[in-house]
Formats: C-alpha cells, structure tokens, sequence
C-alpha cells in the first residue's frame, strides 16, 4: 500500500514538472515545425513585447518565416531564399483559425498551380489557375459567382450558379454573347463587335429581358439598330442593382453603378459633367469633372 502511494506521488510530480505548451508551439506543432531542427531563430515582437515574426533558418540564405497574430494565433508562413524570393506553399490565416488564402510559387518566384483565398467562415471565396489562366469567384454557397479564362471567356452567374451572361471570344474584341434567366432558359444569344449586337449577322433591333425565378427582371436592355438605346439596367446574381443607365442616340446621358453590396459605387453625369465614386461602406473617394470620355 504504501509503494503505490510513492508511486503515486511521483508521477503527479512528473507531470507537474513538465512545462505547459504556449499557444505560439501549439501553433508550431500544429503548422509541422519543430524548433529544435533549427541552430539560428530569429525573434521579432510587436510593441507589446508579444512575437509577431519568427525566421527559422534551414541556411543562410534560405529560411522559413512564420508570422503570428498578437493572440498567438498563426497568421502566415513563407518560405524565402535569395534574401527575398519566396518559393514553395504560401499559407495565411484568419485569428480564428481558418486558412485565408494558399499560393504557390517555383524556385524561380513565379506562381504556378492554384492560388485559393477563403472567406473568414471558411467558404471558398476566389480561385485563379496560373497554369489555364482562369479565375473563378464564388458565391457564399460555394457555386460560381463570376469565371473568366484569358483569351477564351467570362460569364456572370446567378446566385444558384445558372449562368446570367456569358461572352466567349471569337476573335480579339469579337464575342459570342449569351443571356440567361436564372432557371437556365437562354433568353438571347448573338453576336458582338465594334460596340455592336448582331443577331443573325444582322445589327440587333429589340429588347432583352431576362428574369430571376421569382419574377423580378434581372436583366433589362431595349437595342436600337445593335446600340442600347433609353434606359437600361442589371442585377447582380444575388438580386441586388448592378447599373442603371440611359442611352440617347449612342450617347450615355447618365450611368449609376453598384456595389455588390447594394452601396453606389459611381456616378457618370454627363448632363452635370461629373463623375463621382464611393468605396463599397460608402465613403466618398473622389468627385471630378469628366473628361468627355
């Protein structure tokens, strides 16, 4: 009886003895770093005396960069060679844990394979392709917002991922055009060029309307002889107002832009000569006169 109670007592000393892991080698372990690989470590802080930066040298020239918010919560990690050509996995992260965004680079700095950034609830927010040259934007529900592949095409999406527009190059400022209601149906498709719709090979007279599912218009044109003419406007996929704009013998009177958000974004008034631009909280950026552009 009395050996268990000394066998007792020394292992709870044991294990008092043992020092508790901080946040920042919790975070180490966690991101597959052990200190103890590495003879030079150099330590940057924030004001508060908190590490902020931390270099771990596999030479001298060659070292592993490991960033930390003040919480000691992982924020980054780059690898760097040649003093300041980085190569290999880029990883940032959000305070709470998530991955922001993951980028890769050749031995060479250049990026290759699939650059990823995420929204903070861990939704896929933006993925470019350097090897296709595509990029794709995401709607929070993980479908395609908006895709564009260089020299090929772009299309805007509903917020179900139904295509909304769609324009694929024929040739160099040549495009096939395509427009959607939000149920799929192809509402109008043809040909533009030299600012001109074309449908049939021949300059487009009519509206375009397309529609989201619950009746609302999304897309709203009246074309006069291929050119837009009066009023205009469009929706972003997820119903709110894209542009209004109106049209007056191939002359824009008046433009409004939007936000995604549903804050304006600018103003071009070509009856008051001003152009005006707000940032998406709605700040005032600048208010000039226009140029007649």
């Amino acid at each position: 009886m009395k050996k268990n109670i000394l066998l007792s007592v020394s292992i709870c000393l044991l294990f008092s003895c043992c020092k508790k892991k901080t946040i920042i080698e919790n975070e180490l372990n966690a991101i597959g770093i052990n200190k103890e690989n590495y003879n030079v470590i150099d330590t940057f802080f924030y004001e508060s005396k908190k590490i902020k930066t931390l270099r771990f040298y596999k030479e001298k020239s060659d070292y592993i960069i490991v960033g930390f918010y003040e919480s000691g919560k992982k924020k980054s990690i780059s690898n760097i060679k040649n003093k300041n050509q980085i190569y290999d996995k880029i990883v940032d992260w959000y305070e709470n844990g998530k991955p922001k965004s993951v980028r890769e680079y050749d031995n060479h700095g250049r990026q290759i394979g699939k650059n990823i950034s995420y929204r903070e609830n861990g939704s896929l927010e933006h993925e470019y392709d350097n090897d296709k040259e595509e990029s794709t934007d995401y709607w929070l529900n993980g479908k395609p917002k908006f895709k564009f592949i260089k020299n090929v095409s772009q299309s805007y999406h509903y917020f179900n991922g139904n295509f909304m527009e769609k324009y694929t190059q024929k040739i160099k400022g040549e495009y096939y055009v395509e427009y959607f209601s939000e149920n799929g149906d192809l509402v109008f498709s043809g040909l533009y060029k030299n600012k001109t719709l074309f449908k049939d090979n021949l300059r487009y007279n009519g509206k375009i309307i397309c529609y989201f599912n619950n009746g609302k218009i999304s897309y709203f044109e009246n074309v006069v002889n291929g050119i837009p003419n009066g009023k205009f406007y469009a929706y972003y996929g997820n119903g709110n107002l894209k542009y209004e704009s109106e049209v007056e013998n191939g002359e824009e009177i008046y433009y409004k832009g939007y936000h995604e958000n549903g804050k304006v974004n600018l103003i071009r008034d070509r009856i008051k000569n001003t152009f005006t631009q707000w940032d998406e909280n709605g700040k005032l950026i600048e208010q000039v006169p226009l140029t007649g552009a």
